[in-house]
This record gives C-alpha cells, sequence and structure tokens, in this order.
C-alpha cells in the first residue's frame, strides 16, 4: 500500500449519532443496524492510518444541511489540512481500500467522488482551494441532482474529476433490498442484520462480553435453542 501523506489528508465522517439516524430514518427503525453502519465505518476509517474528525449532530452547526456540511468542512482546514476526504455512516458496502484510493488520487487530482446509486455521493476528496463555502451551502443536497450539480458548479473540466466504484447506501428499506443482492461485498454482521430487517421472523440479542468480544444471536420464535449469529471483536 502505498504511503499516504497524513500531514496534508485528514477525513471527515459527516454522520449522526446512530441514536439519531434511527430517530430520522423512522422507516427503517433499526438500531442495530444503524449502529454496526456507524461501528463498521469508523473502523474502516481507522484503518486507513489517515487522522480522522467524526462530526454527529453535536458537532454541526447550521441551519440546513449544505450549511452544517460546508462548516464541517471548513473546520477540516482551518486545522491545516490541505485535503478533505468526507464520508457517512451509510454505505455499508464501503471498504478501507476506497479511502486509501481517493486519498492516492486526490493528490494528484483535484476533485475525488464515489458515486452512490442515488445521484448522491458516498465520498468526496477535494483540495481547501478549490472549497467555495457559499457554492457548497447552495448544492441541492439529499437530492438525485447533487453530483451533476458539483460537477457543474466547479469549474473543472472532467478530466480533473475522477470517479470510484458506484455503491449503495441506505436510506430506505427499498435500499436494504437492493443490497440485499450484493451481500457478498458485506461483512457478516451487516449482511446478517440486513437480511433479518427484509424477513422480520427473528429478533437479534447482544450479549456483552469481556475483552469486548460480542455474541450475537438469533431467536427463531417457538424453535427452541439459539442459533449463533455472528462473533466479532
Amino acid at each position: 500500500m502505498q504511503a499516504l501523506n497524513i500531514q496534508e489528508t485528514a477525513i471527515l465522517v459527516f454522520a449522526l449519532s446512530s441514536q439519531e439516524e434511527c430517530r430520522r430514518k423512522k422507516t427503517l427503525n433499526s438500531p442495530a443496524l444503524f449502529n454496526a453502519l456507524s461501528e463498521y465505518s469508523l473502523e474502516m476509517v481507522s484503518k486507513t492510518g489517515l487522522p480522522y474528525f467524526h462530526y454527529t449532530e453535536k458537532e454541526q452547526t447550521g441551519d440546513t444541511f449544505g450549511e452544517r456540511f460546508s462548516n464541517a468542512i471548513q473546520a477540516i482546514f482551518k486545522k491545516g489540512f490541505k485535503r478533505v476526504i468526507t464520508i457517512g455512516n451509510d454505505t455499508p458496502q464501503l471498504k478501507t481500500s476506497h479511502i486509501v484510493e481517493a486519498a492516492t488520487l486526490l493528490e494528484k487530482n483535484r476533485l475525488v467522488i464515489g458515486p452512490s446509486s442515488d445521484g448522491g455521493f458516498y465520498l468526496m476528496g477535494l483540495h481547501k482551494e478549490n472549497f467555495d463555502k457559499e457554492i457548497f451551502e447552495n448544492l441541492p443536497w439529499q437530492t438525485s441532482e447533487l453530483r451533476l450539480s458539483i460537477k457543474k458548479a466547479l469549474p473543472f473540466k472532467s478530466s480533473d474529476i475522477i470517479q470510484l466504484d458506484r455503491l449503495f447506501d441506505i436510506d430506505t428499506d427499498r435500499d436494504l433490498k437492493l443490497l440485499s443482492k450484493f451481500t457478498n461485498q458485506l461483512t457478516r454482521f451487516i449482511r446478517r442484520i440486513i437480511l433479518k430487517l427484509i424477513d422480520p421472523h427473528s429478533t437479534i440479542y447482544s450479549i456483552e462480553l469481556p475483552f469486548k468480544e460480542e455474541f450475537k444471536y438469533r431467536i427463531h420464535q417457538n424453535k427452541g435453542s439459539p442459533e449463533l449469529f455472528s462473533v466479532y471483536r
């Protein structure tokens, strides 16, 4: 793996806490899913070796999504970093390799986008000199027009913008069904939570044990002893 310049590039995890995600995305109604996604995203980020900052609803400031996101990016640049890679916590296909690839590409390109299937993006990497706070605040955030609008709003040539693999993010129960077709790209734990949400005939129980190991059990209604669900550290 190519060494990354940790003095100049930082990662912004712009994501609500799992409790707040669950409150806002009521159609999913799964604390287990949001906890798993949040922990997984932070684990993928920490493995890059790059400095990172998690901005939840407690750190975010502003009235609109655009203001909150732009303020968070600006705050990272004010810490002295020249490049920022932003991600959320709702893309279970995201791997450390995607983030490392973005950091590497960003050293030679002006903008790196990880497109999501809904017209937005799960990752964006940009340079400080290319960040215009006013433009970013007024983009059509949380719409299917976002990715195209970014390309139009920023004064870049198409050759200046690099796209990573297209991935799915999770906003609705429909997204769960789409992701269920790509279960080989998910961790075993997240995969089983998603399949459980699609087929809600089982319940997950968590038991926290010493050494921070967590055993997950699937209890089938009226079917006797629990089946081992998953084990991870």
